[in-house]
Order: structure tokens, then sequence, then C-alpha cells
């Protein structure tokens, strides 16, 4: 039987294999020391001098931002609409069901507006290596990476990769349009890893940076993205969720390549990709590419629907 194509016209794959990392790893084996960890999780001063970046691996765990209530992530407006000011304290939500008419209206979607769902606290603890391997994208030295997903989370683990190729494969991105070729595969081997997980989870493999529960991290070759931060975004980008996935795939995985945070260069002015903007915009505009003046990709199609 057929399956669906993904954004770039190939069979979308239907099946995952579990990580090799087991969500146990000691991930404090990273040889992080407090201060440093301090100095990564801080926003800069603004004006502050801004020096130059090196593309290599990130040593330890670098934190998109800290919460801004001393480890205790900000609540959100369903905890508000609960009378709960500490953030939701029940069980994991359980995957939701869609009807059919949902399903349809949900493929009609552009892929960065899909898997729009409730926020979790945890799931159920095991990683899946999302099987596949997609087509070179972009020209330049190759960078392979790999997408992960966690078991039980709601929505649908396929629209988290499709959201990552097409982020990764974009002019704008990090192949800066002939910078680098970027490429999803499924070994143990990919350069760079891209991990979607429920906060519980981010909160472990971030150690020993304290996420809150709340924002994501980058730990070596692997950008960590908070679940809660995916389907929810942040308040000050308002409605604009596109954006702020674009802007969180890329800002974590520039940490993978070496890239520090920067601040706002000045009022008004497009955020740098790797400001950290699920903290604040610092005067600057929403924006989640690296290199936003270069042409944009061609649209893609998916099961014959245009994104």
């Amino acid at each position: 039987m057929p399956t669906p194509a993904s954004p770039t016209g190939r069979p979308r794959a239907r099946h995952r294999r579990r990580s090799r990392y087991p969500l146990g790893l000691a991930l404090g084996l990273c040889l992080v020391s407090g201060t440093s960890a301090v100095l990564m999780v801080s926003v800069p001063e603004p004006g502050s001098e801004i020096g130059p970046t090196t593309e290599t691996s990130a040593s330890g765990p670098v934190v998109d931002g800290a919460p801004e209530t001393g480890g205790e992530r900000p609540a959100t407006a369903e905890d508000q609409a609960r009378g709960s000011a500490d953030g939701p304290s029940g069980s994991p939500t359980r995957d939701r069901q869609s009807s059919p008419e949902e399903a349809a209206e949900e493929e009609d979607l552009p892929v960065l507006q899909r898997s729009v769902e409730e926020e979790v606290d945890s799931a159920d603890g095991e990683l899946s290596v999302m099987e596949g391997e997609g087509e070179v994208m972009g020209e330049g030295p190759l960078t392979t990476f790999a997408v992960e997903v966690e078991d039980g989370l709601p929505g649908e683990a396929e629209d988290f990769v499709d959201a990552v190729e097409q982020i990764l494969g974009d002019p704008r991105s990090w192949g800066n349009d002939g910078e680098r070729s970027l490429q999803r595969v499924d070994g143990d081997d990919a350069d760079i890893r891209v991990l979607l997980a429920a906060p519980d989870t981010v909160d472990r493999l971030c150690a020993p940076l304290n996420t809150g529960g709340y924002v994501s991290c980058a730990n070596g070759n692997r950008a960590i993205i908070n679940q809660n931060r995916w389907v929810s975004g942040v308040p000050h980008f308002g409605d604009d969720l596109e954006t702020y996935r674009i802007y969180l795939i890329n800002h974590e995985v520039g940490h993978t390549l070496g890239h520090g945070h920067v601040n706002c260069p000045g009022e008004g002015e497009p955020a740098p990709v790797m400001q950290q903007q699920t903290l604040d915009l610092q005067g600057c505009e929403p924006n989640g590419w690296v290199h936003p003046d270069n042409d944009p990709a061609e649209p893609q199609e998916r099961g014959g629907s245009g994104d």
C-alpha cells in the first residue's frame, strides 16, 4: 500500500526505531563547571560586544534562556484558565484521537502549522529515531541530521520530521544558499540530532543546566526541543507560532554548530537567530531565519496538497 509523500516528494517513513541512547544515560558526565553554565544561560547585557563564533560542536549543554521565576516555568494560558500559577500538575496528556474531518483539515495545513496540541508534563520516556533518508538539500559540504521523537507525545511525529526538514533545507537556514548541504539520515553517526521531547525529559537531557520544564537546550550534537514550546510558542511572539518554530530549530541547531548567544542589534531590527528570543526580543522583531535576506525555498508539496 503506498505511503504518503513527504515535503520533498519521497515516501514518508512510518516506522520508528528506538534510539540507542537510553534516557538513563548519565549526562552529568558532560564536564561543565557551574561558572560556565551560568555564563551560558545568562542574557547578555544590551550593547555588549559580540565575539566571533566557531563551527565546532557544543562541548556542553547550552540552554535557550532560563525561566524568569527561579527555575519555575511561567504559567501558561491553560494554567491561568485553571487558576494555577505553578504550571500543569496532572498526569501526562494521552494522545488525542482526531476525527476524520480534523485529520483531513490538518493535512491541508502548511507543514509548520501542524500538530498544535495540548501541553504535557511528560511522555513515555523513550526516544525513537525516525527512520528514512531524505534528499540532499542545498550545495556545499554535507552535514547530516537525524530526528528523534519521544514516544507518547500528542500529535504526529512525522509532522515534526517534515517541519525540521523544511526549516533546515531552506536557503535562509544554516545551509545559507550554498554554504553547506544538509540531509536527514537515521544512523547513529549523524552529525546533528534534533529531538522533540516532553518537559521532564528535556530537563533530564539538558542537565546539569536547569531548563525548568520550560525552555529548550543544546547538549553536544543534540538540539533538544521542549514539546510545550513547539506547540504553544511564547507570549511575545503573539499568534505567530510558525516563526517561533523556525527560530526554535535554527537556534538550537546553531548551538550544535558552535554558535553562541548574541544581542539584539537595534530597536526594530530583525532579531538574530542566536538571540535568546524565547526570553524576550530586546526591542527586536521576531525572526527565525539565520539569513533572512536569502531567497526562500520553493513551496513543497505533500500528498497532493500545497504547503
